[in-house]
């Protein structure tokens, strides 16, 4: 029986992170009926090449905008994830592109950590601590070093992100977007409740094309 990158996140990271199971066709009838779409190659300092995908650029999604864990699940399927920003560099190609194509917001892989174990003192206060990128489970640096990240200096109540503004009806803001001049502050990181629709990037996973490659000899990705 053929493994698809749905097997992976279904009894790996997936189960982790959020105990969510994704619900799609097989990976690999997709990945052979559609060829996987990519948009764009940027490769950083080191010479490694990061492949993106911009749902906006490709005519299936892009009238669609999504919440964010059905967005990252759609990059998933992909053997891809959504986008995670850790180097200056990559930041400013990927905020290129959301002007380039006049994007209001997008959802990324930046997620707060809030769920089953983020009790650990060194992830406390977790709106300042506790950001992380979830498709590389990289660590965000502490949101009170303005220079670890390219967070918004304003937001709705015309504070520093990530202000967390919506807590108070309940809706803990606990997704990173990039939103793209929303309140006159040029293309930045705002810290947004995760139930938003949105448009999204999706980035290649190396451990998804690694364990579809695996378990399907010969297969081109």
């Amino acid at each position: 029986m053929k493994a698809s990158c749905k097997d992976w996140v279904g009894t790996r990271r997936l189960r982790v992170l959020l105990s969510t199971v994704v619900e799609a066709r097989d990976i690999l009838e997709l990945l052979l009926e559609e060829r996987r779409v990519r948009h764009a190659t940027y490769r950083d300092a080191r010479g490694v090449a990061h492949t993106y995908f911009f749902s906006w650029e490709h005519a299936a999604t892009r009238s669609i905008e999504v919440d964010w864990l059905d967005a990252r699940n759609i990059c998933r399927r992909h053997c891809m994830d959504a986008v995670s920003l850790e180097t200056p560099q990559e930041n400013e190609f990927i905020k290129q592109r959301i002007s380039r194509g006049n994007v209001r917001y997008i959802w990324t892989s930046g997620r707060k950590c809030n769920f089953n174990g983020c009790d650990r003192p060194d992830l406390q206060p977790s709106n300042v601590n506790g950001w992380f990128w979830s498709g590389s489970g990289a660590k965000i640096g502490p949101t009170s070093q303005r220079n670890t990240g390219d967070w918004s200096a304003t937001g709705g109540f015309g504070q520093a992100q990530p202000d967390n503004r919506e807590a108070p009806q309940g809706n803990d803001e606990s997704c990173l977007s990039i939103l793209n001049n929303f309140y006159n502050d040029g293309v930045k990181w705002h810290d947004v409740a995760c139930h938003h629709l949105k448009p999204f990037v999706c980035e290649d996973s190396d451990e998804l094309l690694n364990f579809v490659r695996s378990r399907n000899p010969g297969i081109r990705l």
